[in-house]
């Protein structure tokens, strides 16, 4: 076998066994998950378990930022993919509401309680994913900002007036308890996120003539 196919297999083994572990995590919850139920359901060796994964919280930390790294991928292509600040929000929120509807194992993993400490290498793996991300939305945000389409607010409070509410709803999705259809709560909450970051154009002062006043 090549080194190009060593490595190839190598990475398929990996994300055999991260799916794994995703699916144990939802089923037994974490606390309840032993490297033996991944590696059975992986239908993986020990040997290929522990070889690339010392421990379970190992493998729970790049389970995480395998996730972590793809939701933010998906976020930032969808808000990259267009010039017009209100279609941008738009996009960002459709594609939230549905990821989360499509992908509810990883949702919960992600989103709920962290459980287990990353490792310092870890730690600085996320840091580094996670200033990326926001590096790029971040000059999105400010190339709107330019074009007098949206407020000059900071970048952490950008996010927060965005994302807070989709959260919100997102956490509904996964206790059962929307009622509203997910394309018209992406349109409300979009929309939401608008009125919020919109720049506001207020008209001039009026003059005297305007009311029939001297000039």
């Amino acid at each position: 076998m090549s080194p190009k196919q060593t490595r190839a297999a190598t990475s398929g083994r990996r994300q055999d066994i991260l799916r794994a572990a995703l699916a144990c995590f939802a089923e037994l919850g974490f606390s309840r998950t032993t490297m033996a139920d991944i590696r059975r359901r992986s239908k993986s060796s020990t040997g290929s378990v522990y070889h690339l994964f010392k421990s379970k919280e190992d493998l729970a930390a790049a389970l995480y930022l395998e996730g972590i790294t793809a939701y933010q991928a998906g976020w930032i292509t969808a808000l990259e993919a267009r010039t017009d600040a209100r279609e941008g929000l738009q996009a960002v929120v459709a594609y939230c509401l549905e990821w989360v509807a499509h992908n509810e194992d990883w949702a919960r993993y992600l989103f709920g309680q962290r459980r287990t400490t990353l490792s310092p290498a870890a730690e600085e793996e996320l840091r580094a994913a996670n200033e990326k991300f926001l590096g790029r939305a971040a000059r999105w945000f400010a190339a709107q900002v330019e074009a007098g389409q949206l407020r000059p607010l900071p970048p952490d409070i950008t996010i927060a007036l965005i994302a807070g509410p989709y959260l919100e709803f997102m956490r509904q999705i996964l206790s059962g308890r929307t009622e509203t259809p997910l394309n018209e709560a992406a349109n409300l909450l979009a929309e939401a996120a608008w009125r919020a970051l919109a720049a506001r154009h207020e008209s001039p002062p009026p003059t005297g003539r305007e009311h029939g006043g001297d000039t």
